[in-house]
C-alpha cells in the first residue's frame, strides 16, 4: 500500500510539473503547442528538437533549456 500511494504522489508531481513549464507560459491559444506541432507536421521528438534549436525562430528559444524541450516533448507525447 505505501509503494502505491508513493508512486500516485510522484505521478502527481510530475504532471503538475508537466502543466507548468516554461513553454506553456508562450504557447497559448492558437500558437500552443498542440496547433504548432499539428500545423508544423511535427511527427517526432527529433524533428521538434530541430525546429526549436535550428528552425526559423531558434533566436527565440536560445534561453529554453533541454530540460524544457524534453517537458514539452512528454507534453505532446513524442517519441
Amino acid at each position: 500500500m505505501g509503494l502505491t500511494i508513493l508512486s500516485a504522489v510522484v505521478l502527481h508531481q510530475k504532471g503538475s510539473h508537466a502543466e507548468s513549464f516554461k513553454c506553456l507560459k508562450c504557447h497559448k491559444g492558437k500558437d500552443s503547442l498542440e496547433n504548432l506541432v499539428s500545423s508544423k507536421g511535427i511527427k517526432t521528438a527529433d524533428d521538434l528538437r530541430r525546429l526549436v534549436r535550428q528552425g526559423p525562430k531558434a533566436g527565440l528559444h536560445q534561453t529554453s533549456t533541454d530540460e524544457d524541450l524534453e517537458l514539452a516533448i512528454k507534453y505532446l507525447n513524442l517519441k
